[in-house]
């Protein structure tokens, strides 16, 4: 995606977890919201990238953050043991948000 440079100055976006999810700490959380409410963050037009942006803030004020990448964020689709899944239907969503209630993260067939 090509972004103005009236919206981002630099030559790359900081690190950020990039698909369909990602896991915080409830400290960043808490500095984000914090920070939010103090104006001092503000929100990129990607998601994914804001994250970056806030997690690089938050770096400079407390630990540094860790990346990792499991592959059951998985991007493309839907596999059994899933923690995230890309890119699915509406009624594909409800039924992937029941089957971890009813204790077993399988996938569903209806797309």
């Amino acid at each position: 995606m090509q972004i103005p440079a009236l919206e981002w100055e630099e030559e790359v976006y900081p690190p950020y977890a990039n698909g369909p999810g990602y896991v915080i700490s409830s400290e960043i959380a808490e500095y984000i919201v914090s920070e939010f409410d103090n104006q001092a963050l503000r929100l990129f037009k990607m998601e994914d990238v804001s994250m970056g942006i806030w997690v690089q803030k938050f770096n400079k004020t407390r630990q540094l953050v860790e990346y990792s990448h499991d592959v059951k964020f998985f991007q493309a689709g839907c596999f059994d043991g899933y923690y995230t899944a890309h890119y699915q239907s509406p009624q594909h969503i409800i039924c992937l948000w029941r089957k971890p209630q009813s204790g077993s993260a399988q996938c569903c067939n209806a797309r």
